[in-house]
């Protein structure tokens, strides 16, 4: 999809049927902040995206599931390219960071926006400028897990890890082990 040249999706097609989507990006947010929630169950995390996502309830949730997840990927279908990055940001914990840095970057008042699409959201938060404080946050978390931080930025991390240090969220594989292991003990 080129959104130079096409319009920016607004329904899925499941089954032969179009479903309406809810695709403001307050609404998708929502289901991003569900599934930074450790407390929630992968399916409890997908019953709110399917929930929240499409306006009416596909029949086909499995089908709703994966267009929902491609969807709030802008169709990047990382699954097939099976690509694993590390986490350096968290839209509950840096969302003020996020909030100013669109504001400074793109001179957009989140506030007062009435309506914006998922996609666009994204893609302006992808082109964040360098220079914010979010940025600056990001590149520091990213070169601590690699390893390649300064002495300084060591002890500055360790000062401020309330800041620097992200909520642990599961894994797909931390997950499937989990529910392996209720499995078994079930079984006792």
């Amino acid at each position: 999809m080129n959104i130079l040249c096409e319009q920016l999706p607004d329904t899925a097609e499941i089954d032969g049927v179009e479903y309406e989507l809810n695709t403001d990006f307050r609404i998708c947010l929502r289901i991003i902040l569900a599934c930074e929630d450790n407390e929630l169950t992968n399916q409890e995390k997908i019953t709110i995206m399917i929930r929240l996502l499409y306006k009416k309830l596909p029949s086909n949730l499995s089908e709703a599931a994966r267009i929902g997840k491609l969807f709030l990927d802008c169709g990047d279908d990382k699954e097939k390219e099976n690509i694993e990055e590390p986490r350096v940001f968290s839209f509950e914990k840096d969302a003020n960071y996020i909030y100013t840095a669109i504001n400074q970057t793109h001179h957009i008042d989140l506030e007062q926006v009435g309506y914006m699409h998922w996609w666009k959201f994204v893609y302006m938060f992808r082109d964040i400028n360098e220079n914010t404080f979010f940025s600056k946050l990001v590149d520091l978390r990213s070169r601590k897990q690699r390893g390649k931080l300064t002495k300084e930025e060591k002890e500055a991390c360790a000062k401020m890890h309330d800041i620097i240090d992200l909520p642990h969220v599961k894994t797909a594989e931390e997950t499937a082990a989990e529910n392996r292991f209720l499995e078994l003990f079930g079984k006792c």
